[in-house]
């Protein structure tokens, strides 16, 4: 716990240029008495902290420190090279490409070392059969996050319902294989998420505008969903183990005393959830809550009746 803390205490104020004691001891949940041992162990570490008295003071490192190159460790730089090489490879973003180069300029490579080799990771959120307009949309929408540039797009809701929408887009966001455009937009006035995949066409337009301040990506997705999330218990058959851990992830699996298979889990009670469900067919039954576990009745019913 000690060297996270201080890991995370180095990078805060290597991102920031000054930060009181104050912040980091509210950031971090921890008294300001220990922020002030751990800044002067980082001292005592060759770490060139320097301390501003006064109202507008505080912490802040010497400007021409960098980490050592040795600082990451082959494995770990070439995880973090290959991850941000995979992503390019569907981005192909000129920042990201830079960032590549400057790592893979200092990664520690000696004689008897294996070489960084890219593309060990894949990152692809295009669906199966796609073709490569869905590629170019992604890319487009990249490039006018870096040069702050509005699109004009024609976007096709759930129900099928096309709009004319002008976005000011500002970050691009991975969620469970699909990528979405976490954009203002100047129809509805407010920031929204949009679905690459539901870009029906876009246009690049030559108006650029000034980036607004965004909100945290994890508190938005948490609420993308209108239903409130509910505890789940699901009875999984070991068939269908792997494709619930893919989906829940494997933390939230767990094996009873009597040998069988559960997955518990906080989730939206929706249709979304609903369909889910009845994908696995009778390798995953619903356990709790009874309104989820009606809803899949309900709609496996109406599933049969279609083929009477």
């Amino acid at each position: 716990m000690k060297y996270t803390m201080l890991l995370r205490i180095l990078f805060l104020l290597l991102a920031r240029k000054k930060l009181s004691a104050k912040y980091i001891a509210d950031r971090y949940e921890i008294s300001i008495r220990t922020v002030y041992r751990y800044i002067d162990e980082l001292s005592l570490a060759g770490i060139p902290i320097y301390n501003e008295r006064g109202r507008n003071g505080g912490y802040s490192i010497a400007d021409n420190y960098k980490l050592p190159a040795s600082f990451l460790t082959e494995e770990e730089s070439e995880t973090v090279i290959s991850t941000l090489s995979g992503l390019n490879s569907e981005l192909n973003s000129e920042v990201l490409s830079s960032v590549i180069d400057k790592l893979s300029s200092i990664a520690k490579v000696g004689e008897d070392s294996v070489a960084i080799s890219f593309g060990n990771l894949v990152i692809d959120g295009t669906a199966w059969g796609s073709n490569d307009n869905y590629g170019q949309t992604l890319k487009t929408v990249q490039k006018s996050i870096e040069e702050n540039q509005l699109l004009s797009i024609s976007y096709v809701d759930r129900d099928g319902d096309v709009s004319e929408r002008v976005i000011e887009p500002h970050v691009l966001a991975l969620k469970q294989g699909l990528w979405y455009a976490y954009s203002y937009c100047r129809l509805r006035n407010t920031f929204r998420l949009f679905k690459i995949g539901r870009i029906q066409k876009l246009k690049v337009l030559s108006e650029t505008f000034v980036r607004r301040e965004t909100a945290d990506m994890k508190e938005v997705f948490s609420k993308w969903y209108d239903a409130p999330e509910q505890d789940i218990d699901l009875l999984v058959s070991p068939s269908a183990k792997a494709d619930v851990e893919e989906w829940l992830g494997v933390d939230k699996l767990s094996i009873s005393p009597s040998g069988k298979i559960h997955a518990t889990a906080k989730l939206p009670i929706d249709d979304f959830i609903t369909a889910k469900i009845l994908s696995f067919g009778n390798k995953v039954t619903v356990i709790s809550p009874k309104r989820l576990k009606d809803a899949v009745i309900t709609t496996a019913k109406a599933v049969e009746n279609l083929y009477k």
